[in-house]
């Protein structure tokens, strides 16, 4: 799917002439269809009058540009009368406010989505009125629960709010992961710590070298026991006088 703003100022390219023929000014809508009728074509000095193209003229939408098979497809608004109407209509998406048949307001249409192959318009993306998101606040309706596309009003059935896809629940989603990986971050960190401290005291004990000679002392008496009795050995007296 394709955001609106993402044709705009595109180049549009004729594929048998090997030419760029001008760049997407505007996009023209069908609201009974819920779908682009129409390309307007920004002339840039090519055409003196407006020129269209018919969507169904378009071989392609790609990321950088838009193709057609000829540049006589390109044609005056004039000369098609069946979107002449849906030119002068001139009707707008985004800037309009969005409300279901009992009359509860959804929120301002910011954006809606197109299938390129198609044209068909598949979502519209709204923010504020009753839309409390996580962060932005906005939310997406499918197309399939438009009723009408105004000027002033666009209309969704009856209890649509209840599909409404909200921002704030897939962000609150991410949010949980992120802390969890978080967590898990932190507790492996703390066991690497502990693991170490723990490796820290046990102490090592470096085998001697071995190019170093070996010095062996010959061995001493054995200090006797503190229990052990000592003999006497008799001291001659020295003979007085």
């Amino acid at each position: 799917m394709k955001p609106s703003r993402k044709y705009l100022s595109l180049p549009i390219i004729s594929l048998q002439e090997g030419q760029q023929i001008g760049y997407v000014k505007s996009l023209i809508l069908d609201a009974s269809a819920k779908a682009l009728a129409a390309i307007v074509v920004d002339r840039k000095g090519f055409f003196k009058d407006q020129r269209i193209i018919p969507y169904s003229k378009v071989v392609s939408v790609g990321e950088d540009a838009i193709t057609i098979d000829k540049e006589s497809h390109v044609e005056k608004t004039s000369s098609l009368p069946e979107l002449l109407d849906l030119v002068k209509e001139k009707l707008t998406i985004i800037g309009t406010k969005m409300v279901t048949e009992t009359g509860k307001t959804l929120g301002i249409a910011e954006e809606y989505y197109v299938d390129p192959e198609t044209g068909k318009i598949t979502h519209i993306e709204i923010s504020g009125g009753k839309i409390e998101g996580f962060l932005s606040g906005k939310a997406w309706i499918s197309a399939e629960y438009i009723t009408t596309i105004g000027h002033d009003v666009i209309i969704s059935q009856k209890d649509s709010e209840n599909t409404l896809t909200v921002a704030d629940k897939g962000l609150s989603e991410s949010f949980k992961k992120l802390m969890h990986s978080t967590s898990n971050l932190a507790s492996e960190t703390t066991h690497t710590i502990s693991s170490y401290f723990k490796k820290d005291k046990v102490r090592t004990v470096s085998p001697p070298d071995s190019d170093k000679e070996l010095v062996i002392f010959p061995e001493s008496d054995p200090i006797p026991p503190v229990n052990q009795t000592i003999s006497e050995i008799p001291i001659p007296k020295e003979p007085l006088g």
